[in-house]
């Protein structure tokens, strides 16, 4: 899964809210897998840094990049991102972290 550039004709409600997100995200805003309700997949402690959506535009996949260590690296260890999927329920977690109340996640 490579980020690439999109058409501006594919841009859906979806993409535009997941790149409001990324921009909040690059911002410094710090969320951890815990606080999103993501479990077994990484650390409680994981930084959210990104989100990469996958698919059509029109109901993409969205994964959510985590990495670890107290301040989101990578810890020192070498340990790579990792890409988790992200529901419904998570997304409007995030949304509830990140202050967005103008985005809508599920029906």
């Amino acid at each position: 899964m490579t980020d690439h550039a999109m058409a501006m004709t594919s841009h859906t409600t979806e993409l535009r809210q997941i790149e409001e997100m990324n921009g909040v995200l690059a911002r410094g805003n710090r969320v951890t897998a815990d606080s999103l309700g993501v479990r077994n997949e990484v650390p409680a402690d994981a930084v959210l840094r990104r989100l990469r959506a996958v698919g059509p535009p029109s109901y993409p996949y969205i994964y959510g990049i985590f990495v670890r260590g107290a301040d989101g690296a990578d810890g020192g260890d070498g340990a790579r991102p990792v890409l988790v999927e992200l529901h419904t329920e998570q997304l409007r977690a995030l949304c509830d972290r990140l202050h967005l109340r103008g985005q809508i996640w599920g029906t």
